[in-house]
């Protein structure tokens, strides 16, 4: 996601008549109403909708119309809307909830202002069922933290013990190289405790602390001295610097820490470069040893062609999966054992382009393969599709769903849509069998991953919020941990949810 966009309008009308030192203002005359927000949800049987459903009244030179009495009403699958009617605001908006029926399937309810143009208005949305017996239920809820990084937009998130460190992302008020570093008290709620700044860069794209809790490893971009940073973690409130892989101003997009043969290494997604040189441009994943935390070794550089290039890198079992955008996935023996290969000589097992969707190209963004603890079976890779997006507003993208039982011949055997948003980075509750979503401007979605995986997944939905509510929810990431599920959003910070 590398867009935003913010819009503001201001419109006044004023009429000053002459004569006699009289003046008036003329009142707005209602011409028009519109759909504003809330149209193409899905939610599940019995709910309320996540967003309210919003109309915006104008006279005819497109002012805002307030006072004006806007009547709701279902037209089709047996819900309710609540209020009846609502009357609009000083910007000319009006709202109601719209909680689904108990059926499956597209439902509708309606707008109306009797002789404005556009009326009434008709809003759709899908009601799907809670997923299939497995899983236990799932409902997410805010239990604490939230608005608490006013000035940066948030990036990724990672939690260790009883502190969580979050990264920072281009510029909002201020520049986004700084890490900030979280106290998780004894129920669990963040309190920012420390900022560690970064120098020369501007993005602090990705963080992962060690399983041990010894370092925490860092990818910076956006500067002129991108590339992976490793801190020591003896006081774990404050980290403390102790040497980095510099890739210059190119920068390193993500890093994901993996443990082969007793050795410790990064695997960071290097981006393309502006030399000229064809060859020496392309993206790479390089891969580090970090055996000497302060001076991390170069063991490898695997070139990834250029079709955007490498995003993400999912390590477990000795298999990288490199997730490269239009490239599709991309899967390495990194020591395995199945192709002979290691972290200094990755040998290529398969590759998988997923489907589009829809929209203008794969993006395959992210993944996790999921150990099913239930059946025993390693046989699904989710991966996220990152479509265009802005800001706070808009995103796209599905998760795909790819049966890598035979590795040397993954098979794409179903998806999950959700509308008007798009998914980012997940995580995965196994023993559970519920998929953590983070979906931008949609917020957090539960997903029942149980059983057989095929077709479209819609009906699987278990739960959705929006941490910061509908004008102040873009969420990056999530991560399952200590009881609670963290979720780090760009706009409102990090928040702790309830999974139950």
């Amino acid at each position: 996601m590398t867009s935003r966009h913010f819009g503001w309008w201001l419109a006044a009308l004023a009429v000053v008549g002459c004569g006699g030192g009289d003046s008036t203002v003329q009142p707005i005359v209602p011409s028009t109403i519109a759909q504003s927000a809330g149209m193409d949800q899905t939610g599940v049987v019995g709910s309320a909708l996540a967003d309210s459903l919003t109309v915006r009244v104008t006279d005819s030179q497109g002012n805002p119309a307030p006072n004006v009495t806007v009547t709701w009403s279902v037209l089709s699958g047996d819900g309710t809307v609540s209020p009846g009617s609502s009357i609009t605001d000083a910007n000319g908006v009006a709202s109601a909830l719209f909680t689904l029926g108990p059926a499956e399937g597209p439902q509708q309810a309606q707008a109306a202002v009797a002789g404005l143009t556009g009326s009434p208005v008709v809003f759709t949305a899908t009601a799907v069922m809670t997923g299939p017996p497995g899983p236990p239920g799932t409902v997410l809820s805010v239990v604490a933290g939230g608005n608490n990084v006013p000035h940066r937009f948030s990036s990724d998130l990672w939690v260790h013990g009883n502190y969580a460190y979050t990264g920072t992302w281009g510029f909002r008020d201020e520049l986004g190289n700084v890490l900030n570093v979280w106290s998780l008290g004894a129920a669990g709620a963040p309190t920012l405790v420390d900022t560690v700044t970064v120098p020369d860069i501007g993005t602090l794209s990705d963080d992962q602390v060690t399983d041990d809790g010894s370092l925490l490893v860092l990818s910076g971009e956006s500067g002129s001295d991108g590339g992976i940073y490793v801190y020591g973690l003896s006081d774990p409130a404050h980290p403390s610097f102790l040497g980095m892989a510099s890739v210059g101003a190119r920068g390193v997009h993500t890093v994901s820490l993996s443990t082969i043969n007793g050795h410790l290494y990064a695997f960071a997604a290097m981006n393309p470069g502006f030399s000229g040189n064809a060859t020496e441009d392309k993206p790479a994943l390089m891969i580090y040893d970090l055996s000497n935390p302060s001076s991390p070794t170069l063991v490898h550089r695997e070139p990834i062609e250029p079709n955007y290039g490498i995003h993400d890198t999912y390590v477990r079992d000795g298999l990288a999966f490199v997730f490269a955008w239009d490239e599709g996935v991309i899967i390495y023996d990194v020591g395995n054992g199945m192709k002979g290969g290691s972290p200094s000589a990755p040998a290529k097992i398969s590759q998988l382009v997923t489907a589009t969707d829809g929209a203008i190209s794969p993006s395959v963004h992210n993944g996790w393969w999921f150990h099913n603890p239930v059946t025993g079976e390693k046989k699904y890779l989710f991966i996220g599709q990152e479509g265009l997006g802005v800001i706070g507003s808009q995103s796209s993208g599905d998760i795909h769903v790819v049966d890598v039982s035979d590795l040397a011949h993954p098979t794409e055997v179903a998806f999950f849509h959700l509308n008007g948003a798009g998914t980012h980075n997940f995580w995965v509750d196994e023993a559970r069998q519920v998929l953590y979503a983070a979906y931008y401007n949609a917020g957090v979605i539960a997903l029942d991953i149980s059983g057989t995986l095929s077709g479209n997944l819609s009906s699987r939905l278990l739960s959705q919020v929006k941490p910061g509510g509908s004008k102040n929810t873009y969420t990056w990431g999530v991560q399952l941990a200590n009881g609670s599920l963290y979720a780090i959003d760009m706009l409102s910070g990090l928040w702790q949810l309830k999974t139950e």
